[in-house]
């Protein structure tokens, strides 16, 4: 008897060995030993690249490696599959054993303070199994299984979340970057136009008021070079955050990446079809007016007793004895204070929240793309528009340019034609990265990743 006690006792600390050993090495890990996305990066991973040059699909690739929102996800759908597990251990058998071992000492006066030892040993092994509940755990099992779809679920959105704020963060980047090197030409312009507008100074062409202004719009446009190389230092330290960086790191970019078309991007029907198949939101909603049926179930199930089986022996060996036990026996709560009662009446509740919920997403995202796919054809229509201006109004500055060179132009009718050019190249730098933001937008909506 002792020994079967003995071997089950020692197989169910060995299947447990290894569940434990994974739990204190995660309790013992720290600093480098800790895996990506429990930890910051002090150091770059693209240090040692040509040029430090990072692309979309890497940055992309490491943000979705790295980042804590993925371990937080990933995690979720872990707790979501032992859940799973759990819902069924009240339809498996509880297996049980105990073991003492005791002993006593006495010593009376009549026998001369003489000592009488004994010693006692017992054992018992038990057996129950809940044969059949009505129900009650399918319901909680088809609940927990819905839970896992949402944890999933969930686990997509973690992912297109990731990647449409890695798309913004690195165009944004790239705009600042674009947007830099206009208001360089800009500054070189008036650096120009200042060399002119004082030499024509001092050959008696020029006026006083030509070089005041021009240098007033020289020190205007050195403003505005300095606030792009702000927007950059604070473009790179986001891109740096998604990137799971401790500090903000100085790298490079490819500045002229652009995302592929997201499929059927012309028609807002298609997209809307896509997005309802494919929208990790709404499937996520689904899945918990899924599991909320469930519940009803589960709390109706409850109304009903449980039939439960029950084995167990004994040894003991003072005095000597062994014995065997079994049963079966239907439990059920006849009056719980209107509980499950009310248990109903609240997954019922919970069921049409659920539905509700579900509805109100599926206006969101109905809402979301139309407002994406509007700024997407907006930003393409701004694009043409942007770049028929930046034609025309470099050949209206190459004009004015060579009517001044030749004296038939004012200085001041030039700056207005460079004003009305770099306006235009910004415009242009806005519009380009508008429409890869738009894109990233629609992709995120309706369910999809770019394909890099």
């Amino acid at each position: 008897m002792v020994k079967p006690i003995f071997v089950s006792t020692c197989i169910l600390l060995c299947a447990g060995c290894a569940t434990v050993r994974s739990a204190r090495d995660a309790q013992r890990a720290s600093g480098a030993s800790l895996p990506p996305g429990e930890r910051a990066f002090s150091e770059a991973w693209f240090q040692f690249k040509d040029d430090n040059i990072v692309t979309l699909p890497e940055a992309q690739r490491v943000s979705l490696g790295w980042h804590p929102e993925m371990v937080i996800a990933t995690q979720n759908v872990v707790s979501a599959e032992i859940a799973v597990h759990q819902a069924g251990v009240n339809l498996r058998p509880v297996l049980s054993s105990s073991g003492s071992y005791g002993g006593s000492t006495q010593a009376s006066e009549v026998n001369d303070w003489d000592r009488v030892t004994s010693d006692s040993f017992s054992a018992s092994l038990s057996l129950s199994w809940v044969l059949y509940d009505f129900g009650r755990t399918r319901a909680k099992q088809r609940a927990a299984v819905e839970q896992l779809i949402g944890a999933n679920a969930s686990l997509r959105a973690t992912v297109l979340q990731r990647t449409l704020s890695v798309c913004n963060a690195y165009f944004a980047l790239a705009e600042a970057k674009a947007q830099q090197a206009v208001d360089i030409e800009n500054l070189r312009l008036y650096a120009e136009l200042l060399r002119q507008a004082e030499l024509k100074f001092k050959i008696g062409k020029g006026r006083n008021y030509d070089i005041t202004k021009t240098r007033a719009d020289r020190s205007e446009a050195l403003l505005s070079l300095l606030v792009t190389s702000n927007t950059i230092r604070n473009a790179q330290a986001v891109l740096s955050q998604e990137l799971c960086l401790k500090t903000p790191v100085i790298f490079e970019i490819q500045p002229t990446y652009k995302l592929p078309q997201p499929e059927a991007v012309e028609n807002i029907d298609a997209l809307l079809s896509i997005a309802k198949t494919n929208n990790p939101n709404l499937r996520l909603l689904q899945a918990k007016v899924a599991a909320a049926s469930a519940a009803v179930d589960q709390a109706i199930a409850d109304l009903y007793p449980q039939v439960r089986a029950s084995a167990s022996t004994s040894y003991g060996t003072d005095p000597q004895t062994w014995g065997f036990n079994w049963g079966a026996s239907i439990v059920q709560d006849l009056f719980t204070g209107w509980q499950r009662r009310d248990a109903i009446r609240q997954s019922e509740t919970g069921l049409r929240q659920a539905r509700a919920n579900l509805v109100d997403q599926e206006l969101q995202v109905t809402s979301k793309l139309i407002q994406a796919h509007t700024a997407y054809l907006t930003a393409m229509q701004s694009k043409l528009v942007a770049e028929e201006m930046q034609v025309q109004t470099l050949e209206n500055y190459t004009l004015e340019k060579k009517q001044f060179d030749i004296g038939m132009s004012s200085i001041l009718e030039l700056n207005d034609a460079q004003v009305l050019y770099i306006k235009a190249c910004s415009s242009n730098v806005k519009a380009e990265y508008a429409i890869e933001k738009a894109k990233a937008g629609i992709y995120a909506i309706v369910g999809i990743e770019p394909q890099f």
